[in-house]
């Protein structure tokens, strides 16, 4: 059909025929396959001498021409409009899927190849994963997601408090897969997926919605929590996720909270991200910190002395971030003032930086200390239970909270189940004056009736805790 090509035009030929058209010549004529009724009545229309002309040229007999809607050709079209709708709505809601590993615009399985790595080394890779105590689990299950995904568990559910690592265990596993299973992956945060869902509900494409992240082999969602509160969203992530349930097809899940102490979210919802794997990563001990310093010196390219690294890990107790922010610092602050990295060039630098990043201790440990003590479970505190026990351990977590991080009433409240800051508020300032007064506590603990003053009550847990 080079002819037919030369006398339509190279511009007319692409919109029209090519990848939408079929030409096959048999005895009874010429049959013109199409992707649709609507591009044969406009071949018919705009095209019938030249493609009965081309047809002459090419067998030297005039032939009669048919026009047949041939089903290969209709998904073929329809995948491709799909795939340049998908295209279109992330410009429409803020932008490409995050990450540097993120996958492709999808194709159907059939038709999709393999996407191979990009060029350069990437920031995140599971070799430069720190692992310790805090997160090994963590690890180990990033580890056998790689090996095998969706197989041994679905979804896999990483939640820690900020900061910890979880984003770079996900582009890590996702990189893994990418470069060593050649699987399509993508990436994004709840809030994207949002803004894209409701884009294309704006638009009437959620049909392309639906195609981009449907037929990905590896579904990474970070943020998960953002959907708290959206039923709509929720609905149609959960329809998403019930497409991922072939062997070697698998979601990946980050959130700040473990899923039965987001608020706002779904039965539904809460049974799938639980029924696979949920691991917990905390805040790195000692030892861990120094290894974490070690290898963020390594990619800065930068030697310190072992005392400078030592005192940044024993003075910086947050999580990740803070330390990169406290090593970053105390570089800085050598190199524009052009002195030696010392040990009390360190402390200088960090003196008004260790105070602000330093917690004696985490949400999570005063929130499972105090629901040991009570005989309740974190879950129940961070929940919207209101029994007279739970609401006790939750009022005696904010205070503790308030008391032992330095986390605004804001904070708190997100990390208790997205509850609202007034509530903490309120809360402190009705154990403050309970402290005030002495006044007594009373609770029941398995059957039996106790009592004890608030300020005592405070400090017994303070010294659990702390130990």
């Amino acid at each position: 059909m080079a002819s037919l090509r030369t006398a339509v035009g190279p511009e007319r030929w692409r919109v029209w025929f090519e990848g939408a058209t079929d030409f096959h010549i048999a005895v009874e004529g010429l049959t013109v396959g199409v992707a649709n009724l609507f591009i044969a009545d406009y071949l018919k229309s705009h095209f019938s001498r030249e493609i009965e002309i081309a047809c002459q040229r090419a067998c030297g007999l005039r032939l009669a021409v048919n026009y047949r809607v041939l089903p290969q050709l209709f998904q073929k079209r329809r995948d491709a409009n799909l795939v340049g709708e998908a295209e279109a709505i992330d410009k429409l809601a803020a932008g490409p899927p995050i990450g540097p590993v993120s996958g492709p615009v999808p194709r159907p399985a059939s038709a999709r190849p393999a996407r191979p790595v990009g060029e350069g080394k990437p920031l995140f890779t599971l070799d430069t994963f720190v692992t310790g105590p805090c997160n090994a689990m963590a690890y180990a299950a990033a580890q056998a997601a790689v090996a095998a995904p969706g197989k041994d568990f679905h979804p896999l559910f990483i939640h820690g408090g900020c900061g910890l690592g979880k984003t770079h265990l996900i582009h890590g596993i996702l990189h893994a897969l990418r470069s060593r299973r050649r699987l399509q992956v993508a990436c994004l945060s709840a809030e994207q997926f949002t803004n894209q869902y409701l884009a294309c509900m704006r638009t009437h494409s959620l049909d392309a919605f639906r195609h981009r992240y449907r037929h990905m082999d590896v579904l990474a969602i970070d943020d998960i929590h953002f959907l708290a509160g959206k039923p709509a969203t929720q609905e149609e992530f959960l329809h998403t996720f019930n497409e991922f349930d072939g062997e070697g097809r698998l979601v990946i899940l980050a959130s700040d909270s473990h899923p039965r102490e987001i608020e706002a979210l779904r039965d539904h919802l809460i049974s799938r991200f639980v029924a696979g794997l949920v691991v917990r990563m905390t805040a790195p001990d000692d030892t861990t910190r120094r290894r974490i310093l070690d290898a963020k010196c390594i990619q800065l390219g930068r030697r310190l002395p072992d005392a400078v690294l030592s005192l940044i890990a024993e003075r910086v107790r947050g999580n990740v971030r803070d330390l990169e922010g406290a090593l970053t610092r105390v570089v800085a602050y050598a190199g524009l003032l052009h002195h030696p990295m010392t040990v009390d060039l360190a402390r200088e630098a960090l003196a008004d930086y260790v105070v602000a990043t330093t917690p004696s201790a985490g949400l999570a440990e005063i929130s499972d200390a105090v629901a040991a003590f009570f005989g309740v479970t974190a879950a129940d505190i961070a929940s919207a239970r209101k029994s007279r026990q739970i609401s006790l351990a939750r009022q005696v977590t904010m205070i503790l909270a308030r008391e032992l991080t330095g986390l605004s009433f804001s904070d708190i409240a997100r990390g208790l189940g997205n509850k609202n800051h007034t509530t903490v508020l309120a809360a402190c300032r009705k154990w403050q004056q309970l402290v005030k007064t002495a006044a007594a506590v009373i609770w029941t603990d398995r059957s039996d009736r106790r009592s004890m003053p608030a300020d005592a009550l405070l400090a017994h847990l303070r010294d659990r805790i702390k130990r």
